[in-house]
């Protein structure tokens, strides 16, 4: 069933290690990682210690993880990926609630500049980014070293 709004009882919060298998499963359902090997629990720890407050989730009144946002600070940017939302909660506003919250918390840990991470191809996000306001960089092209 379509979500006409994001549920009064979804609520947001931080991530914790107890969410790993739930959200791995989200990632997984939305194409955001290839396989749950390619995200340890351990790394996962890692990126909350290093960007507290940044890792949120969105759970629905049973617990499930209905969303998922994930910010990162490195002293002059903000960044935000893994913007993942469950299929049958598109389109009712969540994800723009997790990206203003992960922004909130981004801009009070002092970014002026926020960059998402947006997969080309992904033609809702990408409006969804344009509708809050982010602008598009076609002269960036992202490059990586190690395992994708």
């Amino acid at each position: 069933m379509m979500a006409d709004s994001v549920p009064y009882n979804a609520r947001i919060r931080e991530f914790k290690l107890s969410d790993y298998d739930r959200v791995i499963s989200l990632w997984l359902e939305c194409n955001l990682i290839r396989s749950k090997e390619s995200l340890s629990k351990e790394m996962l720890r890692i990126e909350t210690e290093r960007n507290p407050r940044l890792f949120l989730v969105c759970e629905d009144s049973s617990g499930r993880i209905i969303g998922t946002v994930v910010g990162a600070w490195d002293g002059w940017r903000g960044w935000i990926y893994k913007l993942a939302v469950a299929k049958d909660y598109r389109r009712g506003g969540l994800a723009s609630r997790l990206v203003d919250e992960v922004t909130n918390r981004l801009r009070q840990s002092g970014a002026q500049i926020i960059r998402g991470y947006v997969k080309k191809e992904n033609d809702a996000s990408l409006s969804l980014f344009a509708k809050l306001g982010f602008t598009r960089m076609d002269d960036v092209v992202l490059v990586t070293l190690g395992r994708q």
